[in-house]
């Protein structure tokens, strides 16, 4: 096979896994908003009826949160990764501080952090700059360090570990949560895969982790995930990161 060949073969099976995506993706919304606005039209009918009464109704309300919560993270992801979709789009490659990630992960994740009494340390070379898209590895990062804190249990670590060689950066979030069988560990990429509950009944890191590995490819990076049941897990990417 000649190169054209090849290259126009590899383009013909990245636009059919982008065409695959899209498709799930629209029956995976189209599957959740409908159970959850059902799932609230129901509860305001009943009540309105008076087939369940006042005490009945705001025992369903934290269910109803819960749907809401998890569709609204769902709208944040799709949106991010639209903006992934539009006018044949490339990584934006910029200055990183890889401590400033950290940093920025810290501010944001602190409130769920303190909620569960949680350590988040960094450990590597604070020197460490590299030129790469900060947008989709923050992205990456974040749902990394969500699913963390979701599977870990109070009064525990979690570690943001950096490490570069040559012209490659390995960003890992390390964590001492419940950790994850591996038939779940094999299907955590898949659109069908179940969602699971936290330690605190958080919702499962459901379409984040989808939108992470195509990310990922973006960035012509790698993805590795090590996990032992009540052990905690590793979630890993390792990325080309050139000096500029």
């Amino acid at each position: 096979m000649n190169t054209d060949s090849y290259n126009i073969s590899n383009e013909v099976e990245q636009l059919k896994k982008i065409s695959e995506l899209k498709t799930a993706w629209i029956s995976l919304l189209s599957h959740d908003f409908k159970e959850a606005f059902s799932s609230l039209l129901w509860t305001l009918e009943a009540y309105d009826s008076g087939a369940i009464g006042k005490d009945d109704f705001f025992k369903l309300l934290p269910r109803i949160k819960q749907d809401a919560k998890k569709n609204l993270q769902t709208i944040n992801n799709t949106n991010d990764w639209v903006k992934t979709q539009l006018d044949g789009y490339k990584p934006n490659v910029s200055k990183i501080f890889v401590v400033d990630l950290y940093i920025k992960l810290r501010k944001e994740f602190e409130d769920k952090l303190n909620n569960k009494r949680l350590d988040f340390k960094f450990s590597g070379d604070e020197t460490i700059i590299c030129y790469n898209d900060e947008f989709l590895i923050c992205f990456i990062l974040k749902k990394f360090l969500d699913n963390a804190i979701k599977y870990s249990n109070t009064n525990k670590t979690i570690l943001f570990e950096v490490e570069r060689r040559d012209e490659m950066l390995t960003l890992k979030i390390v964590d001492e949560g419940i950790g994850m069988s591996k038939e779940t560990k094999d299907n955590l990429f898949s659109l069908d895969s179940a969602v699971f509950q936290g330690t605190d009944s958080e919702i499962g890191a459901g379409l984040s982790l989808k939108i992470v590995k195509y990310f990922v490819s973006l960035l012509q990076g790698k993805i590795d995930i090590k996990s032992t049941e009540n052990k905690g897990s590793t979630f890993q990417v390792s990325l080309p990161c050139k000096e500029n």
